[in-house]
């Protein structure tokens, strides 16, 4: 189908914002920073109000690490979803994603923790995957002094942060550790190839959000040069992937990562792994911060909110 108008809208919207500023991968991480804050805005609009809101900090392997937790009025103690942001390891933080998180929690009725992992390429993979790691260890340990039940958590990440959610649920499965019930990984990006049918559709220019050569960027400083971009936790798609809670996996129509959604769906059915997969007809990326804007969006973020409250609740 043809891109959903109010999507193409919020396009238009983007581009007059970002005028004429380069591309993403012709800047550097922190002048790619500054230009993402001038659409957070436009991202964040229309986010729902929540019952209470408060930043903190949880232990991580290299120090606190920063959290936002979103209270949407549950009696305690109450399941949780952990979110993982992305931004493609390098961009992005608590503030990018507070939209998300407010949608979230209004709509499944769950807490909500938001992890502000360390970003590349000040600290490149594994540190991401280690401070979402220990995040999840502690709410699993502690979570009862934030008013979660640490029985009752599940993850859910988009892009960068979908593979890092992905990465977490692998890394804690090899531990013998399984604290999560249920995992909702939106448009991830989950192997570095970039041969694929959807970036060789929709990768060649930015006019969808997202390009291949803003993914070539994002691998470069966060997968090390001499470190294999295809090691599991870096790249889930080549993952052993058995033995994980049951996944909802989203795709947008019009994204240069369809493709990884659509082979990790494959893979899974193939490891006989619990999973649904949604593909958002009319979408592109980033498509889950324009749900203040965008009708079709809302309808599917309750379809999501509402997987990630069987899986915490069962």
């Amino acid at each position: 189908m043809a891109i959903d108008p109010q999507i193409a809208r919020m396009l238009e919207r983007i581009d007059a914002v970002a005028g004429d500023a380069p591309p993403t991968e012709r800047l550097s991480p922190v002048e790619a920073r500054r230009s993402m804050a001038a659409v957070l805005p436009l991202l964040n609009e229309h986010a729902p109000a929540v019952a209470r809101v408060e930043d903190r900090t949880l232990p991580g392997p290299a120090g606190p690490i920063a959290a936002r937790f979103y209270d949407p009025g549950t009696a305690a103690p109450s399941p949780a979803i952990v979110f993982i942001h992305g931004g493609g390891w390098v961009l992005c933080d608590l503030d990018s994603h507070d939209g998300v998180c407010r949608e979230l929690a209004q709509r499944s009725g769950l807490k909500v923790v938001s992890i502000g992992y360390r970003l590349a390429p000040e600290h490149p993979f594994p540190a991401p995957v280690e401070d979402c790691v220990a995040a999840v260890r502690w709410l699993a340990a502690r979570g009862d002094d934030w008013g979660i039940d640490p029985g009752r958590l599940v993850i859910a990440g988009d892009s960068a942060g979908a593979n890092l959610s992905l990465a977490t649920l692998l890394a804690l499965r090899d531990a013998g550790e399984r604290p999560l019930r249920g995992a909702a990984l939106v448009y991830g990006v989950f192997a570095p190839d970039h041969d694929t049918p959807s970036h060789l559709a929709y990768g060649g220019d930015n006019r969808y959000f997202l390009s291949t050569a803003e993914m070539e960027w994002f691998w470069g400083h966060y997968v090390p040069a001499g470190t294999d971009r295809r090691t599991p936790l870096a790249a889930p798609l080549y993952a052993d992937l058995a033995g994980l809670p049951p996944l909802y996996l989203t795709a947008a129509e019009y994204d240069c990562l369809r493709t990884d959604s659509e082979q990790l769906a494959y893979r899974l059915a193939l490891a006989g792994q619990p999973h649904e997969f949604r593909l958002w007809r009319g979408m592109i990326h980033a498509c889950l911060h324009m749900a203040g804007n965008v009708e079709a969006m809302r309808t599917e973020i309750d379809h999501l909110a509402a997987f990630l409250h069987r899986q915490a609740t069962a």
